[in-house]
């Protein structure tokens, strides 16, 4: 396993095509609101390689304020979901985001994924609340 947070090309290549695996085609979410006016090519993906040719797991860092990061678009293959590599992201992401001066971390995250979120020690601060059509919480976490 590797973790790769950048805008190279291939990063990002790889972070739009899990991105459309899971959100478009598996749920169901139009592309065109999938896909955003954030992301640009500054934008920095968090994306866990199986192996240099198999992206798994992806976020979208976006930072909120100079001391909070947001992490977006958090997804995961659906044929490797319940191994922790949900976990790892969000690990690998947290950390980055202390090393360069976040204090915290928040997420919009749809309610079926609420207990996954609250086991990496987010708290729900507010919700849940219609976005896009799904039912979102808002979760805080202190590192």
């Amino acid at each position: 396993m590797e973790i790769v947070i950048s805008n190279d090309p291939f990063n990002r290549a790889a972070a739009l095509s899990l991105r459309q695996a899971v959100f478009v085609t598996e749920r169901g979410i139009p592309r065109e609101v999938e896909f955003d006016d954030r992301d640009t090519p500054e934008r920095l993906y968090v994306v866990l390689y199986q192996d240099a040719r198999h992206p798994v797991a992806t976020l979208r860092l976006e930072p909120q304020t100079p001391t909070e990061m947001c992490f977006g678009r958090v997804c995961t293959r659906q044929d490797l979901r319940g191994q922790g590599l949900g976990r790892q992201l969000m690990t690998a992401a947290e950390d980055w985001s202390r090393h360069h001066g976040y204090q915290s971390g928040l997420i919009h995250g749809e309610v079926t994924a609420q207990k996954f979120y609250e086991r990496c020690g987010y708290t729900v601060s507010d919700g849940p609340y219609d976005e896009d059509g799904a039912p979102v919480v808002v979760l805080h976490k202190t590192f």
